[in-house]
């Protein structure tokens, strides 16, 4: 193993512990030749699961938990997972050995892997002589966020901080920080646009997306949704509607007040944040 080189970290939490068998199961599929120390970080729940280590974190909000656990790991990166994103499409372990290699030789501090919910990039400049690499603009709302990366673990440590708080609330400070890009202007942040790993979103708000489970199923592959609420066709639609107003560079403020009027909440208005 490269048990010296990166980790793999999948943050979560006992209340989804329902997802981890299948999480690991489909890590164990699409990457099966992978050569790193694998951990999940969790609360207290007791947990095994073949070349996996549970990192019993404590009852602390998603930061804590995040922080305890990379204080604990040695390597120098770690790729970092949410639990409910479910690896979907084989990964290429001779082109990740070569992303890996080049973050090291560059030291690059935040390598951006999901594209997905990301507007515009190849407007951005490239990084270097690479085509497929992105300068991540430090004014760029949710360049930096919990999406699968692979983090410098001290970077991650120093955005993290000391206080108490939310996956959301990281994101969300995230984009606080974008209004004062200075905070990290010298760290090299990129977004690599190869989609090099294909991940498929399992669950949204606590429920089980329904399109998400036909599509595993199509690959043949049987979700257990016993434990946990399948997504309803009414929240489904809603779910659609904030994703595609999401996409607009402007006017987002006046598509979220619109969405209020009509019974949509979001996230940032929980920390008094808006973009």
């Amino acid at each position: 193993m490269n048990t010296n080189r990166m980790s793999i970290v999948v943050f979560s939490c006992d209340a989804y512990s329902d997802l981890w068998e299948n999480f690991f199961r489909f890590m164990d599929i699409y990457w099966k030749d992978k050569s790193y120390e694998c951990y999940l970080v969790n609360n207290r729940k007791h947990f095994e699961v073949r070349n996996v280590k549970v990192i019993n974190a404590g009852d602390g909000d998603w930061s804590t938990r995040a922080r305890i656990a990379l204080e604990q790991i040695e390597t120098q990166y770690v790729m970092t997972f949410l639990e409910d994103y479910f690896l979907s499409e084989k990964i290429d372990n001779v082109k990740f050995e070569e992303t890996l290699s080049y973050i090291e030789s560059e030291k690059i501090d935040y390598y951006k892997l999901e594209i997905t919910a990301v507007k515009n990039y190849s407007k951005w400049s490239h990084y270097k002589d690479k085509s497929y690499l992105y300068n991540i603009p430090k004014t760029q709302y949710y360049g930096i966020d919990t999406a699968i990366s692979i983090w410098n673990k001290n970077f991650m440590l120093e955005l993290l901080g000391t206080e108490n708080y939310s996956a959301w609330k990281f994101e969300l400070d995230r984009n606080e920080d974008a209004k004062h890009s200075e905070r990290y202007m010298d760290k090299i942040c990129v977004l690599d646009s190869r989609c090099l790993i294909t991940m498929c979103p399992m669950v949204i708000q606590g429920e089980y997306f329904p399109m998400s489970i036909k599509h595993m199923q199509k690959k043949g592959y049987i979700i257990n949704t016993a434990n946990r609420k399948i997504m309803s066709c009414k929240y489904v639609i809603k779910n659609e509607i904030k994703y595609y107003f999401s996409r607009f560079p402007f006017g987002r403020r006046l598509l979220k007040n619109i969405g209020r009027k009509l019974g949509f909440t979001f996230m940032s208005d929980l920390y008094n944040f808006d973009t």
